[in-house]
């Protein structure tokens, strides 16, 4: 029996360092790259230990937002901000190769540091889309989710749930979506609310339950969930999507059967509702921009702000080793060549124009 343990103990430590190593989809390989980023903290000159490594962190904080937010759309960084605040900036030397102090003293109440951080951006990059921080920069429709009636939110929740991953859509919450009155009522002022919000598509829903048998003799309580659906076009009013399902549970709790029967029919409108609207709605055309010759995070910051002056709805860094960057760009207007016009219209740093073609333009800085 030892033998036999001494023999796989090395295949299965094999194994298992093979799973942990394994990439995470979207990953790459890349050397640390610097930032220069300054620090500060609370100048206290009986104890300038606690000071210096206060205003050193704060720095190394600075850094690492910086990389991240490379990697981020701007909506991504907005809408989770507190995300970013409470995971990779929670403990920023996990992504600090190095450090080197350039300059560093008392400035009146508050103890300064200039400094040279060198960040794992590959490592940093992987973490944020494990936590979904780094947005789409493919960016589907934007729903609107109004359910009509009295509030079904067993059904409404397994319903949102499905039907965002099993499509391209992405619902969003706007105010107006509590506004009862507006739910209730005619869609076209419905619309008109979601079109001024700048949503693409409204799901309008109702679901209610009821009982389905006599619950009371048998100590079980069946119950049937009835839900509809529309799905509207927001900007021209265009109904594209009508359906309707049932679905039945059955529970000790007459409330718990309602709510397992409500949930049930969620979900089956939501995967029907995903699966026939997926051949009506157009994603936004994602344009690759593959850019060499880059010498830096610093030079990438100036890329990405000159990129974010083209008519663009969402940009991120996608990837950066060794020099060569690329980003997912998706631009109003989806032409590659007309794209490619537009960034040299406005560039600043010389960028040369490598090529094009049907999903990707190449640019190459100034040697």
């Amino acid at each position: 029996m030892r033998t036999i343990a001494r023999i796989l103990a090395p295949a299965l430590l094999a194994a298992a360092a093979a799973c942990a190593t394994a990439p995470a989809p979207g990953s790459f390989k890349a050397a640390p790259e610097m930032l220069y980023s300054e620090g500060s903290s609370d100048f206290n000159a009986s104890d300038l230990g606690p000071a210096r490594a206060k205003a050193l962190l704060d720095a190394e904080r600075g850094a690492v937002r910086r990389a991240a937010e490379l990697y981020m759309d701007d909506t991504a960084r907005a809408e989770n901000y507190q995300a970013l605040e409470n995971g990779p900036l929670k403990n920023p030397q996990l992504y600090v190769a190095r450090t080197r102090t350039m300059s560093e003293g008392q400035d009146g109440a508050f103890y300064r540091m200039g400094v040279r951080v060198w960040v794992y951006h590959d490592r940093l990059a992987s973490a944020l889309r494990a936590l979904n921080l780094t947005g789409q920069a493919a960016a589907g429709p934007v729903a609107v989710f109004v359910q009509k009636g009295p509030p079904a939110p067993a059904f409404a929740k397994a319903f949102r749930d499905v039907f965002v991953k099993r499509s391209a859509v992405t619902i969003k919450d706007y105010p107006f979506v509590s506004d009862q009155a507006l739910a209730a009522g005619p869609p076209e002022a419905l619309l008109a609310a979601a079109s001024a919000a700048g949503a693409d598509l409204v799901i309008r829903a109702s679901a209610s339950a009821s009982s389905s048998g006599a619950g009371i003799n048998t100590g079980f309580f069946p119950s049937r969930a009835d839900a509809t659906a529309a799905i509207y076009d927001a900007r021209t009013g265009d109904s594209l999507l009508e359906l309707s399902m049932q679905a039945n549970a059955i529970d000790p709790s007459e409330s718990v059967s309602f709510s397992k029967a409500l949930a049930s029919v969620g979900e089956m409108l939501a995967q029907e509702a995903a699966s026939k609207s997926g051949r009506l709605l157009k994603t936004d055309a994602v344009i690759r921009v593959r850019i060499t010759g880059v010498d830096g995070l610093e030079t990438l910051e100036k890329i990405k702000a000159e990129l974010q002056r083209v008519d663009v709805k969402g940009l991120r860094l996608d990837s950066y080793s060794a020099g060569a960057a690329l980003f997912a760009a998706v631009p109003v207007h989806p032409d590659p060549q007309e794209f490619a016009s537009a960034v040299l219209r406005g560039d600043s740093l010389g960028l040369e124009l490598d090529g094009t073609s049907a999903q990707e333009v190449a640019f190459s800085m100034p040697r």
